[in-house]
């Protein structure tokens, strides 16, 4: 099965901080985009500026969110834990990539950067997306969507926000 190319970034810096103001309230902001499947992709803006494009699954309290960033990294962020996990482990394709993740000052939600051979696992993925924060499991229903496609909106949302065609 041939995927198609996704332009991804080497770093391993965390992509998808969340700016604090003093207050400790974030300052950010979410216009919805389009849909792919189940998945919205949400054009995020941080004090005022463009930061992001999110393919957003389940908003709420159980929200999946997978990031692509200004600076072209990929990160995902899950439900946060009460204490600090050590690792998240993607269980993409078979195989499971496990990353260290940073959580915002009151642990709602908990992220990491995803290196590139994972994010082509996850384009492989098919049922559900499954995760695993520390002891904490989660596992997301996409239905029949193809991930290769909610990737390429989620490449295309960024890039566009950034002027380029």
């Amino acid at each position: 099965m041939k995927h198609a190319h996704v332009m991804l970034a080497a770093t391993a810096a965390l992509a998808a901080p969340l700016a604090w103001s003093a207050a400790g309230e974030a300052q950010t902001g979410t216009l919805s985009q389009s849909k792919v499947g189940p998945f919205t992709i949400d054009y995020i803006t941080e004090k005022g500026k463009f930061d992001r494009c999110a393919a957003t699954l389940s908003p709420g309290p159980n929200m999946l969110r997978i990031a692509y960033t200004r600076a072209l990294v990929y990160s995902i962020s899950v439900p946060g834990v009460p204490v600090p996990a050590r690792t998240i482990d993607f269980h993409f394709g078979g195989e499971t990539f496990s990353a260290t993740p940073a959580t915002d000052p009151k642990r709602i939600r908990a992220w990491a950067a995803v290196d590139p051979t994972a994010i082509n696992a996850l384009m492989t993925v098919q049922g559900t997306i499954d995760i695993t924060l520390g002891s904490k499991a989660y596992s997301w229903p996409i239905g029949r969507t193809k991930m290769e496609d909610v990737m390429v909106a989620l490449e295309n949302c960024t890039h566009k926000a950034m002027g380029h065609s």
